[in-house]
């Protein structure tokens, strides 16, 4: 296995480069409130974030039932996969740790552990990465509508909606509705584990969603699209009823500073895929929902939006 890797980042650094020059990226601090150009080594990462949890057996029992309770069929199996492959460093340690051969070379082992534990989700998102390649390489509608070609349909939506949930704002998202809790505590060690049931989950309600719509959006203003460290979101994530729950779902995904994607269910649009050529109301707009919905960190392709922004 390759070496540990600390700083993981929960925003894709290949995404990123369109807004970057030279690995470096103009970026607004939002919680600190100042400008400055980093190296995309340096953002929307964490250390070990996504660092392997040892859990008890009831914790155990618990994420297992969980998942299956919330996988649709199609996904169980895949989702159980997951689960075994992020669990099994628990178990690792457990055998080497009862293991009384004396040509066993323990340090060796858990050494071996140690990077399993760190690097496996990890790798297991970069996996997931090499699925968005060609979707975040598009540039026009025509490119747009080949993700109906060669089984990419469900690829290119598994990874939209990944990145959609393994960022660190949609996890503190989520550990907020639990605080004060009784389930606070577990939910913050299981939650790695279950963005990804949830993306999978959340991957068959849209491809098999016969009103799934896509907008292929053109911006050829002189007002760039911006991005964050939330970079696919709920658009309509605002719009809630007397309860506090969400009540309607489309994603926006800028792909450039020049080019957004918009995945939708509305019924108005009669064609699957359709082209909009954004005016600077709407580039306004979307901007407006990308800062409203980043956690830390903004990004654009120049200083004078981000003052602009600030």
């Amino acid at each position: 296995m390759s070496s540990i890797k600390k700083q993981q980042h929960y925003v894709w650094k290949t995404y990123l480069k369109p807004w970057a020059d030279k690995e470096n990226i103009w970026t607004y601090f939002k919680e600190l409130g100042k400008i400055e150009r980093p190296n995309l080594m340096n953002v929307a990462q964490e250390r070990y974030f996504y660092k392997l949890i040892d859990f008890t057996e009831d914790e155990e029992v618990f994420l297992k039932l969980f998942i299956e309770n919330i996988s649709h069929p199609s996904v169980k199996d895949f989702n159980l996969d997951f689960f075994a492959m992020f669990t099994i460093n628990g178990k690792l340690k457990k055998t080497l740790a009862q293991t009384i051969n004396p040509l066993i070379d323990k340090t060796r082992f858990e050494e071996e552990i140690r990077k399993i534990e760190i690097n496996l989700m990890e790798d297991t998102h970069c996996k997931m990465e090499e699925m968005g390649k060609k979707l975040i390489m598009y540039r026009s509608l025509e490119e747009l509508k080949t993700i109906l070609h060669d089984d990419y349909h469900f690829d290119g939506l598994m990874f939209v909606c990944f990145q959609y949930f393994r960022t660190r704002k949609m996890r503190n998202a989520v550990l907020k509705r639990y605080k004060d809790s009784k389930y606070e505590e577990l939910m913050e060690k299981t939650w790695n584990i279950l963005s990804y049931a949830f993306a999978t989950t959340l991957t068959h309600s849209i491809a098999l969603n016969p009103r799934l719509k896509f907008v292929f959006i053109e911006n050829n203003t002189d007002r760039h699209f911006i991005t964050g460290d939330q970079p696919v979101f709920n658009i309509l994530g605002d719009k809630l009823d007397e309860k506090g729950n969400v009540m309607d779902f489309e994603l926006y995904y800028p792909l450039t500073p020049k080019h957004a994607l918009n995945i939708h269910f509305r019924t108005e649009q009669t064609e699957q895929f359709e082209n909009k050529s954004a005016d600077i109301g709407m580039v306004d707009y979307f901007n407006k929902k990308a800062f409203e919905n980043s956690d830390y960190y903004i990004f654009a392709d120049n200083k004078e939006q981000l003052e602009q922004l600030k």
